[in-house]
């Protein structure tokens, strides 16, 4: 479909090396929320992957009924993996969008959202790179030109000579360990810059969401709760006016509704009837 294609399409062009399984479901029709439920189960149980793209291309509300279903939200929620719905147009909501850790418009968008910019690495431990080569580059042409500077004082005498010489290997010394040092400074500089692209992992910012969303999740079940209870007291005074004017209440208090037999008009006054005819009286518990 469109959607795999353009998932695919910006994976590769962000970042190739993230490999890409496939759980292959249907998203819409009969039986397209069972395939989903068992799709999510079955990734959770394998833990192939780091997270899960839940997606499809946009389409209308009926067409996007399979990921309105109780039975995909449960399963979304109940996933040890992160999930990222991706789902229709960036109008269209689903249930699923909300049970998801996090929610993006469309599926290329989910794709951009869990991945990192590769060029942008690329670029970034590039200038790095040539940053530390043009200074190392320089603080060894400094070395020889001092090294060169110092041999041509060097005097024949023989303790001049080994007094030089020792002061060369001092000097050498002191440079591989300056080197040494310097480079041991660029790999720290450049551990905290890995280590500052690691803290912007997707991974982190989605865990960031799913705790997010737990507490809309309590929120949503505490304003639910309220709400229901608010409709039960409304629906047990409702239950009660009624009760006050219901007819039954009437006959319970002694009251009758006569009617002739046959046909059941009510008889509403003497005039309505006569000696011989005959009448149905209705009590609370029966007729008469």
């Amino acid at each position: 479909g469109a959607a795999i294609r353009d998932i695919l399409t910006v994976l590769k062009r962000r970042f190739p090396a993230i490999p890409v399984l496939i759980y292959p479901v249907k998203v819409q029709g009969s039986g397209a929320s069972a395939e989903i439920i068992d799709a999510l189960a079955l990734a959770g149980k394998r833990r192939d992957c780091d997270l899960l793209l839940l997606a499809r291309g946009g389409g209308s509300l009926e067409d996007l009924q399979a990921f309105n279903q109780e039975g995909v939200a449960r399963a979304i929620h109940a996933c040890p993996l992160p999930v990222v719905s991706g789902i229709g147009h960036e109008v269209d909501f689903t249930i699923a969008d909300f049970v998801a850790d996090l929610r993006t418009a469309t599926p290329s968008a989910a794709a951009e959202a869990v991945t990192p910019d590769q060029a942008e690495w690329r670029l970034h431990l590039n200038r790095i790179e040539s940053r530390l080569e043009a200074m190392i580059h320089s603080r060894l042409q400094h070395s020889r030109q001092r090294l060169a500077w110092i041999s041509k004082r060097l005097r024949h005498p023989a303790r001049d000579l080994r007094e030089n010489t020792q002061r060369l290997d001092s000097l050498n010394i002191r440079l591989g360990i300056a080197m040494q040092g310097i480079l041991n400074r660029k790999r720290e500089r450049y551990q905290q810059i890995l280590g500052t692209l690691l803290r912007h992992n997707p991974v982190a910012i989605i865990k960031l969401f799913r705790t997010t969303n737990e507490q809309f999740h309590r929120r949503l079940l505490l304003a639910w709760r309220q709400t229901l209870d608010q409709h039960q007291a409304r629906l047990t005074a409702s239950t009660r006016a009624l009760e006050a004017v219901s007819p039954t209440a009437t006959l319970g208090r002694g009251y009758a509704i006569l009617s002739e037999q046959p046909g059941g008009k009510l008889i509403r006054s003497v005039m309505n009837t006569a000696p011989g005819r005959k009448i149905n009286a209705r009590l609370v518990d029966g007729n008469l």
